[in-house]
Order: C-alpha cells, then sequence, then structure tokens
C-alpha cells in the first residue's frame, strides 16, 4: 500500500471513530451510561489506531507543554473541585465535549501537517461545519430584535428546532451563534479573495474553492442576522487586522493603536460603562443596557478568581455559584438560562479552570503566534506553499483577533457545544506552521 493510501485510510478511520463517539458525548443525557463509557473508549482506540497506521501518537506543536496541561491536569481539578450536583448537571457533560475537541484537535494537526492536500482537506471540513452551523441555526434561535430593518426578514424564518435541545429550550442565542460563526468567516474571506485575486494561490483542490466561495457568504449573512454587535465589531476588526498587517505602515499603525489603548486602560473606570449604559445612548447605539449587567458579573468574576485561584470553581459551574457566593444584581434568569458563563472568555476560563488554567490559555495564543508569524510575512519555502501560506496565515491570524475581541465581552465558554470552533481554527493554525516549518528545513537541506 502506497504512503498515501495508508494515511488516507487512517485518516477515514479516525474520522469515523470520531464520529461515532460525538452523539453520545454531545448529548449524554440521551444516552445511557455505558454509551458514553463506550463513546470515550472509541476516542481512545483513535490514538491507538492513529499509532499503529502511522507510527505516531500526535505531531508536536509548539503549543503542547500548556494544551496538556490544560486538558491533563486542569480538566481533572475542575472536576474534582465542582460541588458533586454541579459537576454531575454541568462539569461532567463539559468535560466529555473538551475530551472529544481534544481528539479533533491533535487529528487536524496530525494530518493537516503532513501536506498541502490534507491541510485543504481539513479546511473543507471547517467550512462545511461551519456553514451547517449557520444554516441550521437559524431554525432554532431565539432572536433579537435590535437592528429595525431585519425584523421582517427574521419573522419570515421558520422555528422548528425551538425546544428541541436541552439548555437552549428558548432557542439558540444569537450571541453565541455570532461567536462561534466568527470563527469562520475572517478564515474563509481571505481564502476566497485569494482566489478571486490571484487564481490557485491558496487553494489547489476546486471542491474546496467551490465551498469556501458557497459558505462565506451564507455564514457573513447569518452573522448579520444575528445582530450580535460585539460579534460583528470583533469580525470587522479582524478583517481590518488582516489588511492592514501585511503593511509596513498598517503594522506601525497596530502598533500605535494597541499600545494606546493599553495606555488608556488606568483612565477607564465604571462610569464609563454606566454611562455607555444609560436610556439615551443606548438608544442611540442599538441598546447597550447590557454593559452595566456585564460590569456587575466581571467584578464578581474576578472576586471568585481571587478566592479560587489555584483551581478555579469547577468546570460550568459560575452560573450557579455566583448566585451562591457572590450575589449579582440582576435577574437569576438572566444568567442560568441564557448567558451560562461571565461574558468574557478569559475570565471564564480562569473561573473553570484557575489562574494556571488561565496561563496555559495564553500560551496557547502565543503558540499560534509563533507558528503564523514566519508563515504570514517571513521567508521560507517557494513555489505553492510559498504563495498559499500568507493568505491561510491571515486568515487564521484574523480568525483569532476576532475571537480575541469578541472574548472580551462575550464567551463561547470551554465545553460548550460550538467551543469545538476554537480547537479547530487552533488546529489549522498549528498545522499550517508545521506544514511550513517542515517545507523550510526541507529546502534548507537541500
Amino acid at each position: 500500500m502506497r504512503p498515501c493510501d495508508r494515511t488516507d485510510s487512517s485518516l477515514v478511520g479516525e474520522l469515523l471513530l470520531l464520529a461515532a463517539a460525538a452523539p453520545a458525548l454531545y448529548f449524554p443525557q440521551r444516552f445511557p451510561p455505558w454509551a458514553v463509557y463506550a463513546s470515550l473508549l472509541l476516542l481512545a482506540g483513535g490514538w491507538v489506531w492513529r499509532r499503529l497506521r502511522l507510527g505516531v501518537w500526535y505531531t508536536p506543536t509548539p503549543a503542547d507543554w500548556p494544551i496538556f496541561l490544560l486538558f491533563g491536569v486542569m480538566l481533572p481539578i475542575s472536576l474534582w473541585v465542582a460541588p458533586a450536583p454541579l459537576r454531575e448537571q454541568y462539569s461532567i457533560p463539559r468535560a466529555y465535549i473538551l475530551l472529544w475537541n481534544f481528539c479533533l484537535f491533535w487529528v487536524v494537526v496530525t494530518y493537516g501537517s503532513r501536506s498541502r492536500r490534507y491541510i485543504e482537506l481539513a479546511l473543507a471540513g471547517f467550512a462545511l461545519l461551519a456553514l451547517a452551523i449557520a444554516l441550521v441555526a437559524p431554525l432554532g434561535m431565539n432572536w433579537l430584535y435590535k437592528f429595525a430593518g431585519f425584523q421582517s426578514l427574521i419573522a419570515a424564518i421558520p422555528s422548528p428546532l425551538v425546544g428541541v435541545f436541552a439548555g437552549a429550550e428558548t432557542g439558540f442565542h444569537p450571541n453565541q451563534v455570532a461567536g462561534t460563526l466568527l470563527y469562520a468567516l475572517p478564515l474563509l474571506l481571505a481564502l476566497g479573495v485569494a482566489e478571486l485575486l490571484q487564481r490557485r494561490q491558496a487553494l489547489a483542490m476546486p471542491g474546496v474553492r467551490f465551498l469556501v466561495w458557497l459558505a462565506t457568504p451564507v455564514i457573513g449573512l447569518v452573522l448579520l442576522l444575528t445582530q450580535s454587535r460585539m460579534a460583528l465589531f470583533a469580525s470587522g476588526l479582524g478583517v481590518v487586522v488582516m489588511v492592514l498587517v501585511n503593511r509596513r505602515w498598517g503594522r506601525r499603525l497596530l502598533v500605535i493603536a494597541g499600545l494606546g489603548v493599553l495606555a488608556s486602560l488606568p483612565f477607564l473606570s465604571a462610569t464609563l460603562l454606566d454611562t455607555m449604559g444609560e436610556t439615551s445612548l443606548a438608544a442611540t447605539l442599538g441598546g447597550m443596557g447590557t454593559l452595566k449587567f456585564r460590569q456587575d458579573v466581571w467584578v464578581q468574576a474576578v472576586r471568585t478568581i481571587y478566592d479560587f485561584p489555584f483551581t478555579g470553581i469547577g468546570l460550568g459551574t459560575f452560573r450557579r455559584i455566583i448566585y451562591l457566593l457572590y450575589p449579582v444584581q440582576v435577574s437569576p434568569y438572566y444568567d442560568l438560562e441564557q448567558a451560562q458563563h461571565a461574558h468574557n472568555f478569559f475570565l471564564q476560563t480562569g473561573l473553570d479552570f484557575g489562574l494556571l488554567g488561565l496561563v496555559a490559555l495564553a500560551a496557547i495564543y502565543l503558540g499560534a503566534m509563533i507558528v503564523l508569524a514566519p508563515a504570514w510575512w517571513g521567508n521560507g519555502p517557494s513555489g505553492a506553499l510559498a504563495r498559499m501560506a500568507p493568505w491561510w496565515a491571515m486568515g487564521l491570524g484574523g480568525s483569532l483577533v476576532a475571537q480575541v475581541v469578541h472574548g472580551q465581552l462575550d464567551a463561547v465558554a470551554m465545553g460548550a457545544k460550538t467551543n469545538l470552533m476554537f480547537w479547530y481554527v487552533l488546529a489549522l493554525t498549528f498545522a499550517l506552521g508545521n506544514l511550513y516549518q517542515y517545507s523550510s528545513a526541507h529546502l534548507r537541506a537541500q
């Protein structure tokens, strides 16, 4: 059997194992316990299968130690510290999803690092997943009516999925859907533009190219219909960064703007958020009263992390513990049924995994920056890979920027069902970095 055929069969086997394990791990309440345990064995079997077929457990990345620290140390600790009733209700179901995401991450990294063909196949899976979310989510959305121009269009969309999924009985929250789709939009937009401007520069497979062109406008439209101001702003900023970072003056402008934001932080006070929540300004900006709510939640989240710095309070338990230990002056219904997190991705990670988990998350971002920088504008291999890598790095960088910005006011928290998009983007990032690094090393050896 040729190496390519062996790799193909290995990939197919792993994908089948992942697909078979997903239902019981994502919806454990609908399956008997033995099905969940069998699904965990399927995940473990994927690693053994990879070792037998390819001779490796996984392909290393610059972020190995923080990833294994987060999953191998802090995740078990987050389950241990969670109060028993909340552990069964929230922590364990989210841990199952995180373990599935962990295995998906290494499948994408391991195979995507091997050749341009495999990383494009991984991109196809990413685009299909984002497209499926964009098509299915509107059928079960709990729509927000912030912009008057969209009301008639939204009213015409049927809602057969409302009440079908546990935890989203009133429908999917638009902010969560928007926070999921923004992972995909900058990347697909960059690759789609690359194919329009310079044929076959970013994508070699016609089917993947067509899929990117199909998915991009659909995802963009659904993102717009969610009317999530922060997601729209974050996506736009991600695109702006993609454009500016390719110019020397643009990079200088970004550095100046970043330093300006950091310098202004000490002078920002609670008065600013209070002012933005005032009725007159809220009406002008489309309703920003939730900023005051976020301010209250952030204060309590920081207090919680201060009290539980090493272990956190347990995966997914903040939604209940905040009312037990740190009462916040808002309706419990809003937080428990709709928010389910601290409205900040980084604060929520600290709550779930402690400060050490937050450090691990920061190290993962640092590793992503390290692998993207050479591919974005560094010197490297010549030929097709040199032409595709900058466009991929541009799109992946834009997606991560959008996620970081969006994470300041909202969160698709660790263990949420759509948090797999976060790990998928990171997997594509490290796969691209490995592919670029291996090609550069091979070129230097010649």
